[in-house]
């Protein structure tokens, strides 16, 4: 009779323990996963999506909660007028010379005031060639400009934005062409009232501050606007010099 007690404990103990076992292999393990900041629960049967940031925004900007608080790029600089010649011409070179610098910043080139007083001079005689005219390009016209003249072929137009996704989309590293109401930047460098349409480039951020090179004043490297006060007045050229105030936001990016 003991002996088929001693055998019933082991047997009993033997069941009790297999059982414990086979359960703990079969729990649910939960793993805690940090993702754009936010830790999220992951097991093997279900991921908790609640709260978790997309990787792109509705305008295809990737979004990055980790940026920076300041960001410079290094973009040669040039005035609209390199040597101060503020002509019909040169009056309306912004959008011109914006698009220098991308192409001298995409080439890793240094720019003179002669090679962008070439370059400029170039470009308009191309404009007023090809396409009748020079002045007051729209955003999707300086794409197009770029494309047709130096055959940049990854650049596009991102409309309606937010403030914020200026410096999402600086903090990858690539500066960013934007079309604005130039009288709404209130930059006291311009000659009084100011332009009443302007291109400017983005190069970087520092906290609420964009920088930018803005080829409307010899000044203009590395100008800092309010991002507020910039986003305000960024408007796309739509025909009409009047109604430049209701122009979309837009900005031109590199893909």
């Amino acid at each position: 009779m003991i002996k088929f007690l001693k055998y019933f404990y082991v047997v009993f103990v033997a069941v009790i323990s297999i059982a414990v076992i086979f359960l703990l292999l079969n729990k649910k393990v939960q793993v805690p996963v940090e993702e754009n900041n936010i830790v999220v629960i992951k097991n093997k049967t279900n991921i908790s999506e609640e709260n978790i940031v997309p990787e792109e925004s509705t305008n295809n900007i990737a979004v990055d909660k980790n940026i920076p608080n300041k960001i410079l790029i290094e973009v040669p600089f040039t005035t609209q007028a390199p040597f101060a010649n503020w002509d019909i011409f040169h009056e309306e070179a912004c959008e011109e010379a914006a698009l220098l610098m991308m192409k001298y910043y995409l080439d890793g080139k240094k720019l003179t005031p002669e090679i962008a007083e070439r370059e400029i001079q170039a470009i308009l005689a191309y404009e007023i060639k090809e396409y009748g005219k020079y002045e007051d390009s729209s955003a999707e016209e300086l794409v197009q400009l770029a494309a047709d003249f130096y055959n940049i072929q990854n650049l596009k137009v991102v409309y309606d934005f937010s403030p914020s996704d200026l410096q999402t989309q600086l903090s990858l590293g690539k500066p960013v062409i934007v079309p604005a109401a130039g009288r709404l930047l209130g930059n006291p460098n311009f000659k009084v009232p100011g332009p009443l349409y302007h291109a400017l480039v983005l190069v970087g951020y520092d906290g609420d501050n964009i920088i930018t090179n803005d080829a409307g004043t010899k000044r203009g490297k590395g100008y800092q606007y309010k991002i507020t006060t910039l986003y305000n007045a960024i408007h796309d050229f739509s025909g009409d010099l009047a109604q430049i105030e209701k122009g979309r936001k837009a900005m031109i990016v590199l893909e």
